[in-house]
């Protein structure tokens, strides 16, 4: 038999492989949720639970809850787009920090 063909050599390259696929994982479903949330939106009519990326971040409704991380774009940006996506805005902060009727206005246009 080669050393290749080996079973002890077949069972630590699976348990190699497999714990490097888990380590992957681990770190990619940690770095989605230390994301910190930037946006927050409440929608004029419920929606079912979708998710989009806009602008390079991920935005979540479900209900008339929306929620997203940080993106580079502006934040008239990314309302104006979740009013695209999920309907007409009936309240939309960044950073803790409410949009005035106007900016609403504009969003939902």
């Amino acid at each position: 038999m080669l050393l290749s063909q080996s079973p002890l050599r077949a069972s630590m390259i699976f348990c190699i492989a497999a714990m490097a696929s888990l380590t992957l994982f681990t770190a990619t479903t940690a770095e989605a949720r230390g994301k910190a949330i930037a946006y927050t939106a409440e929608l004029q009519a419920p929606v079912e639970a979708a998710q989009e990326i806009i602008k390079g971040t991920v935005i979540r409704c479900a209900g008339t809850e929306c929620i997203g991380a940080q993106s580079s774009s502006s934040p008239r940006t990314i309302c104006a787009k979740v009013a695209d996506e999920f309907g007409p805005v009936a309240s939309f902060a960044y950073k803790g920090e409410a949009f005035d009727s106007e900016a609403l206005a504009k969003c939902n246009n």
